[in-house]
């Protein structure tokens, strides 16, 4: 209620009481002046005058209570002059209200089904990130499994590679094995032969047999000392067959093929270091054949120095002769083992790299047998001994 009271316009209801009350005190000074005066208007009587003015009095203050209302206030000038107006108005802004809430009631409605709806999508949307993450897990092992699997088909292409290196090695080796085989079969033809030659004559040499072997120092000659040297080895070697055999030199026909000559004199040319030339037998041949020798060439260095111990070992027990024998014969195949081992070249046919005469070994073992323990044998190198030998050693007993 009061703040009813403080929103009124109270300027306007003042305004209002204040032009009535001056209306009413216009008139009714009108009507007694009129009504002493006994003035008659429009032929009526005085008092219907006075009535008369009373009224217009009323109708005037109405009057001015409109216009001041109207000049005071909008809303009123808009009621007193657009009153139906503002009644269809308000009239279509009821059905649009009610439209409106028609239309709010609907979509209230559907806002409900949309929650619901929403609802029903959001618990799938939880269902799908659900499956998502699951999915992304599958994803992240499946990755794995792939780089796994791209790991090993890397390994299986290089295994791949390698077994086809390894195939094409074969394929070579097959073929190499099946030019052997030929080899060979061309080889036991010959071997067929030379059995045949060997049951109707003397075996003058066997395959593999170092005839002779001579060192070359090329740094002062050229390809024709070379060529020389070697044929003074074939030279030597037909002498050696010739004092092991009984034939004369001129007998015995050892052939080297061009081709071996030509290689043996290019490898002692290859660099100028001290070269061992050998003379190989390269097959079987009776008395009477021509004997195919093929010709080796290796680099000579000094192995041992003269005076070097090559070998040694304290007994501490007497020996006998048996035991000293065993003994010594142990020490030179230590010895053979060791030169082998130090890059003296061997005999092809028998692996030795030198020899010991036999009084000379007899003679250690009889000093061996008669020593008093503690004593120590020492087997030395008599003279400095190069890559082709032979170890020449003696027999020392301290």
């Amino acid at each position: 209620m009061h703040s009813s009271l403080s929103e009124l316009n109270w300027g306007l209801v003042v305004s209002l009481i204040v032009a009535s009350a001056i209306v009413a005190y216009i008139g009714d000074i009108l009507g007694m002046k009129l009504g002493k005066k006994r003035i008659s208007l429009f032929g009526m009587r005085p008092r219907r005058t006075s009535r008369f003015i009373t009224i217009v009095t009323g109708v005037l203050i109405a009057l001015v209570t409109l216009f001041v209302m109207a000049i005071a206030s909008d809303a009123v000038r808009v009621a007193l002059f657009n009153m139906k107006y503002i009644q269809r108005q308000i009239s279509t802004l009821t059905a649009e209200l009610s439209k409106s809430r028609s239309e709010l009631e609907a979509l209230q409605l559907d806002l409900f089904k949309s929650q619901t709806e929403l609802s029903a999508k959001g618990r799938e949307l939880q269902e799908v990130e659900e499956k998502l993450r699951e999915s992304l897990a599958n994803l992240k092992e499946v990755e794995a499994e792939v780089a796994r699997l791209n790991k090993k088909a890397k390994e299986l292409e290089r295994d791949r590679e390698r077994l086809g290196k390894e195939l094409e090695a074969m394929k070579q080796e097959r073929d190499s094995l099946e030019t052997q085989i030929a080899d060979l079969r061309l080889q036991a033809d010959r071997l067929r032969e030379s059995l045949e030659k060997m049951k109707e004559g003397r075996i003058l040499v066997l395959a593999g047999e170092l005839l002779t072997q001579m060192p070359i120092d090329p740094t002062n000659i050229g390809e024709k000392e070379i060529e020389n040297a070697i044929e003074k080895l074939i030279s030597n070697a037909k002498l050696a067959l010739s004092i092991r055999t009984g034939l004369r030199p001129e007998d015995i026909d050892i052939h080297v093929g061009e081709e071996e000559l030509k290689k043996a004199i290019k490898e002692t040319m290859e660099n100028k270091k001290r070269k061992v030339v050998r003379l190989i037998v390269a097959t079987n041949a009776v008395v009477g054949e021509s004997i195919d020798c093929l010709v080796s060439v290796k680099d000579s260095v000094l192995v041992y120095k003269a005076g070097e111990v090559l070998a040694s070992e304290v007994f501490t027990e007497r020996l006998s002769e048996e035991e000293a024998e065993l003994a010594l014969y142990n020490l030179l195949r230590q010895v053979n083992v060791r030169a082998q081992g130090d890059g003296i070249l061997p005999d092809p046919i028998t692996g030795a790299v030198g020899n010991l005469e036999a009084t000379e070994f007899f003679d250690a073992v009889e000093n061996l047998s008669s020593a008093s323990p503690p004593f120590k044998v020492n087997v030395i190198a008599v003279s400095d001994i190069y890559t082709e030998g032979p170890v020449r050693v003696k027999i020392e007993v301290d």
